[in-house]
């Protein structure tokens, strides 16, 4: 349990937790290998949400779930473009709803670097990395003190 004191303030920093949906790259379950490995290759991020062309999560995928796929698969290069992402996404994701808790997101954050902010329709919303939470952890050791007077017992 978070100490009532140290979750309002990490709250007091939540607006900067989840980015939003529109601000992120994500691929449609339907574009092809090729596609996604070009991304992928491209940004810094080592995975990013699928969803479908209506805006639901599907999962996420990275480099290593393309090549891991086309290697169980034996399949060629040609192949592979023409095959759709939506086979080789991982789908066992830990996602979060957006009236999430705190310590929700802080136990499934240990294991993930992202986590996925779905609605109840299935609808993805955006995300919380570890980063954002790290720098609201930051935030709380060097101003928590400003704010709330610390006293041992």
């Amino acid at each position: 349990m978070i100490a009532k004191e140290f979750e309002q303030f990490l709250l007091e920093q939540e607006e900067t937790f989840l980015t939003p949906a529109e601000n992120l790259a994500v691929l449609i379950d339907t574009h092809n290998a090729d596609h996604a490995t070009l991304l992928l290759s491209q940004m810094t991020y080592t995975r990013v949400p699928v969803v479908t062309d209506e805006k639901e999560f599907v999962g996420t995928i990275g480099l290593r779930d393309i090549l891991a796929y086309q290697m169980e698969q034996g399949l060629s290069q040609e192949s592979m473009a023409d095959t759709d992402i939506v086979h080789m996404t991982k789908k066992d994701v830990a996602v979060v709803e957006p009236d999430y808790s705190l310590t929700d997101v802080l136990h499934k954050l240990v294991d993930e670097s992202f986590l996925p902010v779905v609605d109840e329709e299935g609808i993805f919303q955006g995300i919380i990395t570890r980063k954002s939470i790290l720098k609201a952890v930051n935030a709380l050791l060097h101003d928590f003190s400003k704010e709330y007077e610390i006293r041992s017992k």
